[in-house]
């Protein structure tokens, strides 16, 4: 039975290729089951790390590293976290559909300069800080800001 450790180590020793699809499905090999293990937000600095460690890596929109953070609740701090440090195309998306929900004024304006301050990490690959901006414009067009 895998063990949220072994998903843990898995994460930590993952090198990111060229190719998404293939990030992809070596990401879903990983995770695997893994909804079903408990305490499995003690994999989160884990899978947040990774990204991290090869911000201009394509994982999918959201593909398996999006989709089982966002399943885990209270996955939002160490997502701020994580911009702070290294932003990434998948953690500003992740802050994009964040900003698609129903939240309220104060929460909205705190995820906004969360994307405006990726869009000027001086770490940010070019695309992401792109990406920010696009969702900034986006975002603003939709009159929530």
């Amino acid at each position: 039975m895998k063990t949220v450790q072994a998903v843990i180590e898995a994460l930590a020793s993952f090198e990111a290729e060229h190719d998404e699809t293939g990030n992809m499905h070596r990401l879903y090999q990983i995770f695997e089951d893994f909804e079903s293990l408990p305490n499995r937000e003690l994999a989160m600095p884990a899978m947040f790390s990774l990204l991290e460690r090869f911000p201009e890596a394509q994982f999918g929109s959201p593909g398996p590293l999006g989709h089982e953070l966002e399943a885990i609740p209270g996955y939002e701090p160490l997502l701020k976290e994580s911009l702070a440090k290294q932003p990434t195309a998948l953690t500003v998306w992740m802050v994009n559909r964040i900003l698609n929900s129903n939240l309220a004024l104060k929460d909205r304006k705190t995820w906004l300069d969360t994307l405006h301050s990726a869009a000027k990490h001086p770490h940010a690959p070019p695309f992401v800080r792109e990406s920010a901006l696009h969702f900034i414009e986006r975002q603003e067009r939709r009159g929530n800001t």
